[in-house]
């Protein structure tokens, strides 16, 4: 098995021939140049990393500037992007998401549809989406009282994270108060856009989407004029920036934003080796300048992650400015598996039992 995992880190090792894999993963960005070189040890290759004794870590081998797999260890996930990443939990690493998942607790009604975004949004204009509703919510009245959660690169959240087994478990166990969803795709390779702190895409959830999620699963508004929304939106990386946009720019609609690994670049970044450049948006000059919205904030991210000196700054500037703020770090990387261990607390913190 590969690699040999004790308390304080991780052995990775090479049985093939010359020249051995680069080892590459969440611990470095996936940068081939910060990636670890094995050494030769008697008849094969080793080498090794310091991690914490609680760390997730999903990982690659890069031979000859090419991606091959590890024969040493089967376990394998799909990693959002056309592949398959190599996985491993240190001794102390929490398994809760996939804990919460895997239990037999009444599972919530999912149905998939579609909604058109018309000229508001990248295409696809007709975008697929999924809607939510626990278990025990078949009463009308009781549907109609329910608050609406919106995830973005919502397929993503829905199959890999596994988000609505998730939501089960926890509404079942009383660790959080019942929510709806609406689960949106992304735009494919016109993402970047969409999710870059845009004012359509904006517009496009709260005067397509959201209202679509309502009528279909039977919701009451979610506006409070003149005070605190009542939906909640939740996304990762890019998605994260554009959810916390739409908290700040729409408060009287989304009053409750979650943000993982939020891609808030106000400076380049380098990943995988190639460069990120800054994000331009008014969203950083809206926050600096005006008066924060009586929102709720949750941001996370992965303790080494690229993203992570930027979160802090960005957590900094909204306890700074006033904001309502729980930020924390998490032991993973920038992949959909800590993400979904990281909402086994946010999600409970967001949604109290009662509430």
């Amino acid at each position: 098995m590969n690699p040999r995992i004790d308390e304080h880190g991780a052995t990775f090792r090479w049985l093939g021939g010359s020249p051995p894999p680069i080892v590459v993963g969440s611990w470095c960005d996936w940068d081939v140049a910060r990636g670890l070189r094995l050494r030769r040890v008697g008849e094969h290759w080793s080498g090794r990393l310091e991690l914490q004794p609680d760390a997730y870590v999903e990982y690659g081998l890069i031979r000859d500037g090419l991606p091959i797999a590890d024969p040493l260890n089967p376990l394998r996930v799909n990693n959002g992007v056309g592949g398959r990443n190599h996985r491993f939990w240190m001794p102390g690493a929490r398994r809760r998401a996939l804990a919460l998942a895997r239990r037999r607790v009444p599972h919530g009604e999912v149905s998939h549809g579609s909604v058109n975004l018309g000229w508001l949004a990248a295409p696809p204009l007709q975008r697929r989406i999924a809607t939510y509703v626990p278990a025990g919510a078949a009463e009308p009245e009781l549907r109609r009282r329910l608050p609406l959660l919106i995830v973005l690169d919502g397929l993503d959240y829905l199959r890999r994270g596994r988000l609505a087994r998730i939501l089960d478990a926890l509404i079942a166990d009383g660790s959080m108060a019942p929510v709806a969803a609406c689960f949106i795709d992304d735009a494919g390779p016109a993402r970047p856009a969409e999710y870059a702190a845009n004012d359509f895409t904006l517009a496009a959830i709260a005067e397509l989407v959201v209202p679509a999620a309502i009528e279909r699963l039977g919701l009451a508004p979610q506006v409070v004029p003149g005070g605190v929304g009542r939906a909640t939106i939740l996304g990762s990386s890019l998605g994260g920036l554009m959810a916390l946009h739409a908290g700040v720019r729409r408060p009287d609609l989304f009053g409750r934003v979650i943000g993982q690994s939020s891609a808030a670049l106000v400076e380049a970044l380098t990943v995988g080796g190639s460069t990120m450049p800054p994000i331009p948006s008014t969203l950083m000059a809206l926050i600096a300048v005006t008066s924060p919205p009586p929102i709720r904030l949750w941001l996370d991210v992965g303790d080494r992650e690229g993203l992570a000196g930027p979160n802090d700054r960005l957590a900094a500037l909204l306890a700074r400015r006033g904001f309502d703020l729980t930020y924390r770090r998490f032991p993973g990387g920038h992949d959909q598996t800590s993400w979904a261990e990281s909402l086994v607390d946010a999600l409970p913190a967001m949604f109290p039992p009662g509430d």
